[in-house]
């Protein structure tokens, strides 16, 4: 069936600044000591950027340490208190407005699932990048791997873009592969949340 989408990517578009620096001074605040989890950040960033002996999932799961201590009840309220109240209010509206013209919305990140699942926002699908015990399960959902997620999405409800009346929004030039998935392509400019053409 084929259908208008709207994808939007999450951090800087949706909501204002890193979702995952906001989980890091979440949990640095209600348990400093964790600071000594950066020994091993440290580690894995040296041996992912400069001697490229690690993955770039192996790095970024380094860095998920605050989810080895807390549950799902705290993982709701990290999101629902320190996430939510970074919400840019005219693209969350611009969501509901492409969702109300029928078109299926999906919300497609890096950021990973596990706080990601406690959204409210007007989105039919959300994708974020899996882990498992605080570690990234398969590749990063960023660059091409968001196509892959976004056509396993939408081969699961069945639905082919409508190319010409689908919209995507991004912040990022990185999102390139994503925007082109769809005709109208849309940039959140960063600190103000405003929305224009995307031009590379």
């Amino acid at each position: 069936m084929e259908k208008p989408v709207a994808l939007f990517d999450f951090d800087n578009t949706i909501a204002q600044g890193d979702s995952i620096n906001r989980l890091l001074k979440y949990d640095l605040k209600k348990r400093p000591w964790h600071i000594f989890y950066f020994i091993k950040v440290a580690f894995y960033c040296l041996g992912y950027y400069v001697f490229h002996l690690c993955s770039f999932e192996q790095a970024k799961s380094s860095l998920l340490f605050p989810l080895y201590s807390m549950d799902e009840k705290e993982l709701q309220y990290f999101y629902e208190n320190n996430v939510v109240i970074s919400y840019y209010d005219n693209v969350v509206e611009e969501m509901r407005k492409r969702k109300d013209e029928g078109c299926f919305v999906i919300i497609c990140t890096a950021s990973v699932e596990d706080y990601m699942k406690y959204h409210q926002l007007p989105a039919d699908c959300m994708l974020g990048t899996l882990t498992k015990n605080g570690k990234v399960i398969g590749k990063n959902c960023k660059d091409e791997e968001k196509i892959y997620r976004i056509q396993e999405c939408l081969k699961e409800h069945d639905i082919q873009i409508d190319y010409d009346n689908s919209y995507g929004y991004s912040d990022s030039n990185s999102d390139i592969p994503m925007l082109s998935l769809v005709k109208n392509k849309k940039r959140v400019l960063l600190k103000t949340g405003q929305i224009i053409d995307f031009k590379a």
